[in-house]
């Protein structure tokens, strides 16, 4: 077997920037991805085994039954005191009561999606995940001044200056995991639908990219240009401050307090734990991730007049006796072995002229100490003749 040692720009590692667009489309409590329905498998009611409009981290446990799903495990040994980071305190104050060693184990799969929340004006508690974001929505001021959370911000078109504060106001929260956005949302990319029975009665958009939610479209006209909210980016959160009426005529029971009528901060309120039915609204959000891939590019080589022997049994001619001879001073194979001419002839019943010709089908990638790392497997084999130099490149994303 041949080695060969990477040389300096064989190796190079680079990072591919991915866009890819969701599409989450909320009716009552249920929220689908990409307008796909669930899918029943072979041995799980949902081919995912997560629930309808959730993202399967590294998609574990891909139609599995009940009773044979993988999980994280590890054993703790004598005097170790040791916790997934999925397992509870009360689950590991548990196990450590038993004499080890014992198995501490998680579940698979892993997964999230959109929630919401609603921040009434009229709540004096703490509002917690509000508070923790005071200082991201603040330190994105400068892109605009809706991003202030308590302070002066330009009321809706008029022009005229408000004070406001989030946590005296009604405030919807959209909440997108980073499983779903990567590492952040590309800018200008979110949308928001308000439907009423299937006619759309308002939509949100980023147009300047500086995370402003804008009303472009709508029943009433009266309410286009006005910012319903902001996008933090990088964290994936939606703030929805939007508290005009998207339709006039039309009411409904959004949170549990009485017919109202349709506003931004009610967007997507029915996945939320405490939601009602609202048969007549459903939402659309529309956005792009980024997904940030790493990427390793090996570049190796069939130089001419290499790799042209191989040891593969079928790589000899059969034609002669190849029985190695025994006896009682030793064990002795024979050296003049001939390799099979494989070279093609205008004329039948004879072969071209002798060269040693090998087909390359796979590529091995060892460590410094020649342990295997890697195989890979070309889609055709490659015939290599002394004279041919050949550069496969290879890649691997991390």
């Amino acid at each position: 077997m041949s080695f060969y040692k990477f040389k300096r720009g064989d190796v190079l590692l680079n990072t591919f920037t991915a866009r890819p667009e969701f599409n989450f489309f909320i009716y009552n409590q249920n929220r689908y991805i990409n307008n796909k329905n669930v899918i029943s498998g072979t041995y799980s009611s949902s081919v995912t085994n997560v629930p309808p409009g959730y993202v399967n981290l590294y998609e574990l446990n891909i139609n599995r039954a009940s009773g044979s799903l993988i999980f994280p495990w590890m054993y703790a040994q004598e005097n170790e005191y040791l916790r997934l980071s999925s397992m509870s305190k009360e689950a590991q104050k548990a196990s450590a009561s038993v004499t080890p060693p014992f198995a501490v184990s998680g579940t698979y799969p892993l997964s999230s999606s959109i929630q919401y929340y609603y921040y009434a004006a009229s709540t004096t508690a703490i509002k917690p995940r509000l508070e923790a974001i005071r200082n991201t929505t603040n330190y994105y001021r400068g892109l605009s001044p809706h991003y202030v959370y308590s302070g002066s911000i330009p009321a809706y078109n008029t022009g005229v200056w408000r004070f406001r504060d989030l946590n005296t106001e009604n405030v919807g929260l959209i909440t997108i995991p980073a499983i779903v956005h990567g590492s952040e949302l590309k800018k200008g990319s979110v949308s928001l639908k308000f439907y009423i029975s299937g006619t759309l009665v308002g939509e949100l958009v980023d147009s300047s990219q500086r995370g402003e939610l804008r009303q472009v479209s709508g029943t009433l006209f009266a309410n286009d240009n006005r910012i319903a909210g902001t996008v933090l980016y990088n964290e994936g959160l939606i703030v929805l401050t939007g508290s005009w009426a998207l339709d006039s005529s039309h009411t409904e029971d959004y949170l549990g307090g009485g017919n109202v009528s349709p506003q931004w901060n009610y967007f997507g309120s029915t996945i939320s734990g405490s939601a009602i039915t609202t048969i007549s609204s459903s939402y659309i959000l529309n956005f792009q991730a980024t997904e940030k891939i790493p990427n390793l590019t090996m570049l190796t080589y069939a130089n001419r007049g290499q790799l042209n022997y191989s040891n593969n049994p079928t790589f000899l001619s059969s034609s002669k006796n190849n029985t190695p001879l025994t006896g009682s001073i030793g064990y002795f194979e024979q050296t003049d072995r001939p390799i099979k001419n494989i070279v093609s002839s205008s004329y039948t019943q004879t072969t071209g002229s002798f060269e040693k010709i090998t087909y390359i089908t796979k590529i091995a990638v060892y460590d410094q100490y020649k342990n295997l790392i890697g195989v890979a497997n070309l889609a055709n084999p490659v015939r290599k003749r002394e004279e041919d130099s050949y550069t496969f490149k290879l890649k691997l994303d991390m």
